[in-house]
């Protein structure tokens, strides 16, 4: 199904892709940083929303 040429490949990639939108999001920050203002608050909102349908689908279910 998956080859090790396929793993390493996804490996890389995606670790080239994640350095690159860090690198594109501190870029961005710097130019217009209104923009952003409060992004933090909405990425942990999310990222709560997500751990608690995570953990109410596995406990009731």
């Amino acid at each position: 199904m998956f080859t090790p040429g396929r793993i390493a490949f996804i490996i890389v990639f995606f670790s080239i892709f994640i350095i690159y939108l860090i690198w594109a999001y501190r870029k961005d920050i710097q130019k217009s940083p209104w923009y952003f203002k409060g992004s933090l608050k909405i990425a942990l909102a999310l990222f709560a929303t997500y751990a608690a349908y995570f953990i109410l689908t596995r406990w009731v279910v």
